[in-house]
């Protein structure tokens, strides 16, 4: 295997890995010895005993919560061993919540670590430096957060975290992508670069003339070889974004080490070194004055990117920070970070229902309030994107209810309708889905009888609740008509549906009704002799 394929299978082993240890909002956990907690736990418990064969560590206690999809290891010890043993590394308490291997739509990563201090004599010949800057031959963190909310669908992801170094600094940062991948626009070329062979491209083999090989010369002038190495980069939609850094000491120990005139306001214009009217040069001179406000008054320093709306990136062809500020509206203040979402400050003076109600659906702007969304939103019902939200918010707690908005949503064309449709019928029985869908017995139009393509196209329709009602009795009468011409594709659906519920005696029993109806179709439209005669009204 060549270098890159390896590269590239160690990926894939450890984006599957990734993918795999998701943590989800709505998987089963299972409380056996194989839920995904308890294996998380088992590879854990492998990885320390890998690891110590290069330091000594130690844990007082790993507790896997399996039903819940918990883990929360305590009292990690780790000690270098050799030249490294003056390295010590602490942590009172990690915990990871939700932890799934089912890979679920909506994921949420969450954890937690406590009490953690990392000797400075970890850093080799900068420890004394960084001691100095720490005030102690060790670096605290009270607490550590990191979140991560992912859409597998969507390919949204909303991560922030916060680290607080007791004496040192506060540090918290948010990112909001609509959309973000891993991007590599030669990635294939480069693979097949890779794999290819290359005998073609070398110079032909010369020999003297006592039959010695001759080393061919190189071309001082011939292009350098192109790299195998694929481009990689990230590619997305950015929502927002921020880092703010919060003094909680750091700044009165570095101080006295900094000559004096390097915090003067004329050697912090010295910064300013890029051409004039370049959005570099913009962006350093606000970093100047922010420096100087932070001087001052030493408190924080905040980086934010705001967009008026999301804006599209692609870092493969970046080459400088230019590329970046001129395309992110980078500003950087000594204040908190503004909300990157409009606050609303009543909702009881909102004039816009439809505005509001979504708005507490989503919990953006305003605290997540179900009920009252519910209410504002129910006399909406006939808009889409309210329908959508009406369904997604009244699944939990009624299916049925929850799938008639779906089926209108679907009805109207509404963007991730069908999907809607789909989880909701996962949380019904086939009792409750059957009687939530049109029964086999509606009306329907002529035209649908004018062909076996008309039949089939309608059938397909109704199974997959675009441009008609989501209704598997109805999809089923359709398609019966379909297959006894000899249609393959309506067959096919007739065969997924009997795969799918299998003999659940309420299916059986909105088959046999939907058949008996197909086959009064049959005759009452003398489907035979249309069929037959190629009819296509």
């Amino acid at each position: 295997m060549f270098p890159f394929s390896r590269r590239l299978a160690a990926g894939s082993v450890l984006s599957i890995l990734m993918a795999g240890t998701a943590l989800a909002d709505t998987t089963p956990a299972l409380s056996s010895l194989f839920s995904p907690a308890s294996i998380a736990g088992g590879l854990m418990r492998g990885a320390v005993s890998y690891a110590r064969m290069i330091a000594d560590i130690r844990y007082g206690a790993l507790e896997v919560d399996g039903l819940r999809g918990g883990l929360t290891m305590r009292d990690l010890q780790i000690t270098g061993v050799g030249k490294h043993e003056n390295c010590h590394i602490s942590l009172g308490r990690l915990h990871a919540s939700g932890i799934s291997l089912w890979g679920a739509e909506n994921a949420q990563m969450h954890f937690d670590l406590a009490d953690l201090t990392i000797a400075t004599n970890c850093f080799g010949p900068n420890a004394a430096m960084i001691g100095m800057i720490t005030g102690g031959n060790t670096i605290p963190f009270d607490a550590v957060s990191i979140n991560v909310a992912q859409s597998s669908g969507s390919g949204a992801l909303n991560a922030d975290i916060e680290a607080i170094s007791p004496g040192i600094a506060r540090i918290e940062g948010s990112v909001d992508f609509d959309y973000v991948s891993l991007f590599s626009p030669d990635l294939l070329e480069k693979l097949a670069q890779d794999q290819g062979d290359d005998t073609y491209d070398r110079p032909p083999l010369t020999f003297d003339q006592d039959g010695n090989l001759v080393e061919p010369e190189s071309d001082p002038f011939a292009p350098p070889p192109a790299s195998s190495e694929p481009t990689f980069g990230l590619r997305g939609t950015l929502r927002a974004g921020h880092v703010s850094v919060e003094d909680l000491g750091v700044w009165g120990r570095v101080k006295p080490l900094l000559p004096p005139d390097t915090t003067s306001p004329q050697s912090l214009q010295a910064l300013v070194t890029a051409p004039p009217d370049s959005k570099l040069n913009e962006v350093q001179r606000a970093l100047a004055t922010v420096l100087e406000g932070f001087i001052a008054r030493p408190g924080r320093i905040t980086a934010e990117i705001r967009p008026g709306a999301p804006i599209d990136f692609d870092t493969t062809g970046w080459t400088s920070p230019e590329d970046v500020l001129t395309l992110f509206p980078l500003s950087l203040s000594n204040a908190l970070p503004t909300p990157p979402v409009t606050l609303i400050a009543d909702p009881g003076t909102a004039k816009d229902d439809r505005a509001m109600g979504l708005a507490l659906a989503e919990g953006r702007g305003v605290p997540q309030n179900t009920p009252r969304a519910i209410k504002l939103l129910k006399p909406l019902a006939e808009d889409p994107e309210v329908a959508l939200a009406l369904a997604e918010l009244i699944a939990p707690t009624d299916p049925a209810a929850a799938y008639a908005h779906a089926q209108q949503a679907a009805a109207l064309a509404a963007t991730g309708a069908q999907a809607a449709l789909d989880r909701i019928e996962a949380r019904m029985t086939t009792s409750e889905l059957l009687a939530a869908q049109l029964p086999a017995d509606s009306p329907l139009v002529d035209t649908a009888f004018a062909s076996v393509p008309a039949l089939r196209d309608a059938a397909l329709a109704h199974e997959q609740g675009k441009g008609a009602p989501r209704s598997y009795a109805m999809a089923w009468r359709l398609a019966s008509s379909a297959a006894a011409a000899g249609d393959g594709a309506a067959r096919a659906l007739m065969a997924r549906l009997d795969a799918r519920f299998g003999a659940e005696p309420d299916w059986i029993k909105a088959r046999d009704e939907a058949a008996d109806l197909a086959l009064s179709d049959w005759t009452g439209f003398a489907l035979a002799t249309r069929f037959a005669a190629g009819a296509d009204l």
